[in-house]
C-alpha cells in the first residue's frame, strides 16, 4: 500500500558569505587547472607552509578546497591572481613583438 504522507526534505539555507565563499572557492577550482608544473608546485608549498592537509601518490596531490582555511586560501588566491596576471602580460608582450616585428618585415 502507498502512503500519501508528504515527504519533506530540509537543506541547510546558506549565508550571503557562505554562498560567496562556495562561489570564490568554486572559481579557485577552475583557475587552478590552468596552472603550470611550476605554478602548481609553488601552491604545494603553500599548502605545505600552512600546514594545510593534503593527501600525495603517485598522481599528484590533493587537497579538498573547503576545508582550507581562510589566510591560506586567501594566500593561495593572490597567487593564482599573480599568475594569472603574469600570464596576461606576457601574452601582451608577445603579442607587442610580434607586431614590431611584422612592422620591421614590412618597412624592408
Amino acid at each position: 500500500m502507498i502512503s500519501n504522507k508528504k515527504v519533506v526534505i530540509f537543506q541547510k539555507k546558506m549565508s550571503h558569505n557562505e554562498i560567496e565563499d562556495y562561489e570564490e572557492r568554486k572559481t579557485f577550482l577552475e583557475n587552478l587547472k590552468t596552472l603550470n608544473k611550476i605554478e602548481q608546485e609553488e601552491v604545494f608549498r603553500i599548502l605545505k607552509k600552512n600546514a594545510s592537509s593534503f593527501s600525495e601518490n603517485s598522481n599528484g596531490i590533493f587537497f579538498d578546497v573547503s576545508r582550507i582555511d581562510t589566510r591560506t586560501f586567501k594566500e593561495l588566491n593572490n597567487f593564482l591572481e599573480f599568475c594569472k596576471k603574469n600570464r596576461e602580460a606576457f601574452d601582451n608582450r608577445e603579442q607587442e613583438q610580434q607586431k614590431a616585428s611584422e612592422a620591421l618585415n614590412q618597412n624592408n
